[in-house]
């Protein structure tokens, strides 16, 4: 058993060992009686009685003690732990577009052990992925000694961006990077697109039109074809050809997305990787969300505006962003770059710059592993047994009244 608090243990000994000394100065008073006529007092010396220290109402004593130890033992988060590991790991696996998924999954399995934790980001950013393994190491107080951190990526420049240093630094400890192999840029051919179940004026169709040519009537290898209309009406056997569906409904109150708790409004949405990365600001109303999928789009917050899964041969993208036919966002450099971005073919690879020595050097840092004994001022859930104990504490807490009435009426 380990516990998460102990200074909780001494703090309860104290409050017991207070609660022991008051019962040893607690004094009885005798009962009163009528004094009787010097005439009935027997002939006999006189003695004086002596008062001797002993312990007072000692059930009650008892019950006291057994109240502040279990609330020690509550408030001190006792957890119940098999045999302690020298070493656990937090294995964060990167899960980008720009990564091999089947050399991802074999790296990991070879750091992975039983009792570790494993993990995936897949925002591209290197700053989401340590700031989720600093958060589950804490976890792993009472199941290890050292805590080790193994990133797993492979670790491109623009994966690294201003908070990524500032939350490096607050790891006391160094980390394990496993490099995976940078994907290689590849010819492909032209992308066509073709726009269905949209009308003259509608926003995507007119973005389009400054970067793709439409209609072209041909199967292309990386055609794409969108479709604007409901759910219902989208034919998504296109993607058996090894195509792109890209779903984005004009009217995303009756699309069949699923429909958010609440209806808010972003600032602005981020979509594309490195280079191509492009940030729309515009106030966008958010009524639905993507169905579960890879994230390649993302509200101001954080939250999902675009995925993509894989369907049959090809590839089926969902984009739940609206686009006002009112006024100029369409047309929008910004707008137009979005667009493009979210309709084109899925899986595009490209050339990827890999982060510098010193930047690798820096974020692998040096020194020990991380002790598990300095993460006890992180925050951790509180556990069934500490729960347990208070609830016993707070019965025992309840007869204790009881009790002193019993013996008041003795």
């Amino acid at each position: 058993m380990t516990f998460l608090a102990p200074w909780a243990l001494w703090v309860a000994g104290g409050v017991a060992a207070a609660a022991v000394a008051l019962h040893f100065l607690a004094s009885a008073n005798p009962r009163t009686m009528m004094l009787p006529t010097t005439r009935f007092i027997p002939e006999r010396a006189a003695s004086a009685t002596a008062r001797a220290i002993r312990f007072s109402d000692l059930p009650l004593l008892l019950l006291r003690v057994a109240i502040v130890m279990l609330a020690g033992l509550a408030f001190a988060r006792p957890v119940l732990s098999g045999a302690r590991r020298p070493v656990g790991r937090v294995v964060m696996v990167d899960r980008s577009r720009m990564v091999d998924q089947n050399e991802a999954t074999d790296s990991a399995a070879r750091y992975y052990a039983r009792g570790d934790r494993l993990f995936a980001f897949d925002s591209g950013s290197l700053s989401a992925g340590l700031a989720t393994a600093m958060r589950a190491s804490s976890a792993m107080r009472g199941e290890a000694d050292s805590v080790e951190l193994v990133l797993i990526s492979p670790f491109a420049a623009e994966e690294f961006d201003a908070a990524t240093n500032a939350i490096r630094a607050s790891w006391p400890g160094r980390m394990r990077l496993v490099h995976l192999s940078a994907p290689r840029a590849e010819y492909r051919e032209q992308v066509y697109s073709e726009v269905r179940n949209a009308t003259l004026d509608d926003p995507v169709r007119a973005s389009l039109a400054f970067s793709t040519p439409l209609g072209t009537g041909e199967l292309k290898t990386d055609s794409v074809r969108i479709d604007r209309g409901n759910l219902a009406s989208v034919d998504t056997s296109w993607a058996q050809y090894g195509l792109t569906l890209v779903r984005w409904p004009a009217v995303l109150d009756s699309s069949g997305f699923p429909s958010r708790a609440h209806i808010d409004t972003a600032g602005a949405v981020m979509a594309g990787e490195g280079s191509r990365n492009v940030v729309v600001v515009s106030p966008f109303v958010r009524a639905v969300s993507p169905p579960p999928g890879r994230v390649v789009a993302r509200w101001a917050d954080g939250a999902p505006a675009a995925t993509e899964r894989k369907m049959m041969n090809g590839c089926v993208r969902d984009v739940a962003i609206p686009l006002s036919r009112a006024g100029d966002l369409a047309l929008r450099e910004s707008t137009r770059r979005l667009v493009a971005a979210l309709t084109g073919p899925c899986g595009q690879n490209r050339d990827v710059i890999l982060a510098s020595d010193s930047a690798l050097a820096a974020l692998r840092g040096t020194g020990p592993l991380v002790a598990t004994r300095a993460l006890a001022a992180r925050s951790a859930p509180p556990g069934t047994l500490a729960a347990v104990l208070l609830a016993a504490a707070l019965v025992l807490l309840l007869l204790e009244p009881l009790l002193r009435r019993a013996k008041a009426t003795a």
